[in-house]
C-alpha cells in the first residue's frame, strides 16, 4: 500500500511540474509577442531618426525618434507587447502631429534587438530612454512617459523611480499576476509567473499626473484592472476614463481616447520645454 500511494504521489508530482511547466511558457507567450525582425522606418507615416539607445548591462537597443517641434516637450512612448514599435505609429501618431517630440523605445528582445525577454530589462530599457533623452538636453522632469498594454508595466515602476512630468496608462492592468488571478488559484501562479510587471505595487510611489484610460469592453485586459490600480494610486492628480464600447485596440484611441490624452498632456506640460534646464 504504502509503495503504491508512493507511487500516486510521484506520479502525481511529474504531472504537477508538467502541467506547471506548460503553464509558465503559456504565460511567457501571452506576455510577450516580440518580432525579430526590425521595423522598416521608411513604412512609418512621419519621419524617424532610428537611434541606439545603451543600457546599463550593456544592450544597445536601435529605437525610433521624431524630435519635438521648437520647445514642445518629449513623449516617451512604451508600446504594447506585439512585434514591434513600427505597429504602434498609429499611436504616436497624434502626438507627432500636435508637436510633441516622441521617443519609440523598441525593447530588449524586439525588432531585432539583443537581450531576454522580462520585467526587470525592460525596466532597464526604460531607464535607459530617460538617460539618452537627458544627454539630447531633455531632462526627465519634463517627459512625458505614456504607455499602451504592456507599455504600462514599463511606465509606472519607471515613472515611480523617476522624476517625469506627467503618465498615461492605455488600458493598463493592476499587474500579469493580477489577471492570472482571475482564471487560476494565487499560490500557483505566484509559484509559476516570473514576469509580474507589478504596477499596482509601484504606483503608491508615483508623484506625477496620471491619466488612465480604457475600454468597457477590453477582452485582454479587463477593466477592472485599471480600477484596481487607480483605487493603489496616490491621492495625487490621477484621473480615469472608462470609454463605453471601446475595446483593446484602436477604437480606445480613436477620437475620444486620443482627445483626452491630448488635453491631458497639454495641461500638465505647459512651460515642460525640451530647453528647460
Amino acid at each position: 500500500m504504502l509503495k503504491r500511494l508512493l507511487i500516486a504521489i510521484i506520479a502525481l508530482a511529474g504531472l504537477t511540474g508538467a502541467s506547471g511547466y506548460g503553464l509558465s511558457v503559456y504565460y511567457k507567450d501571452q506576455i510577450f509577442n516580440p518580432s525579430m525582425v526590425a521595423a522598416n522606418p521608411a513604412d512609418s507615416p512621419f519621419p524617424v531618426a532610428v537611434v541606439d539607445i545603451s543600457t546599463t548591462d550593456g544592450l544597445t537597443l536601435k529605437s525610433w525618434w521624431h524630435a519635438p517641434q521648437g520647445n514642445m516637450p518629449t513623449v516617451l512612448y512604451l508600446h504594447g507587447n506585439s512585434t514591434h514599435v513600427g505597429k504602434y505609429t498609429r499611436g504616436a501618431a497624434p502626438l507627432v502631429e500636435a508637436g510633441y517630440g516622441v521617443l519609440m523605445l523598441e525593447y530588449r528582445g524586439y525588432g531585432g534587438n539583443p537581450g531576454t525577454l522580462s520585467d526587470e530589462g525592460f525596466l532597464l530599457d526604460g531607464h535607459a530612454a530617460l538617460d539618452w533623452l537627458e544627454e539630447q538636453g531633455v531632462p526627465s522632469r519634463s517627459v512625458l512617459v505614456y504607455g499602451y498594454s504592456l507599455g504600462t508595466g514599463v511606465a509606472v515602476p519607471l515613472a515611480a523611480q523617476r522624476d517625469v512630468a506627467a503618465l498615461v496608462l492605455a488600458a493598463p492592468f493592476a499587474s500579469i499576476a493580477e489577471i492570472g488571478y482571475d482564471s487560476y488559484p494565487r499560490w500557483f501562479v505566484d509559484a509559476l509567473l516570473s514576469d509580474r510587471f507589478d504596477s499596482i505595487a509601484a504606483i503608491k510611489d508615483v508623484r506625477a499626473p496620471i491619466l488612465i484610460i480604457h475600454g468597457s469592453e477590453d477582452e485582454t485586459v479587463p477593466v477592472h484592472q485599471s480600477e484596481k490600480l487607480a483605487n493603489a494610486a496616490p491621492d495625487a492628480d490621477l484621473h480615469r476614463m472608462v470609454l463605453d464600447g471601446a475595446s483593446h485596440g484602436w477604437d480606445l484611441f480613436e477620437p475620444r481616447g486620443n482627445a483626452a490624452i491630448l488635453e491631458f498632456l497639454e495641461k500638465h506640460t505647459q512651460n515642460q520645454g525640451q530647453d528647460e534646464t
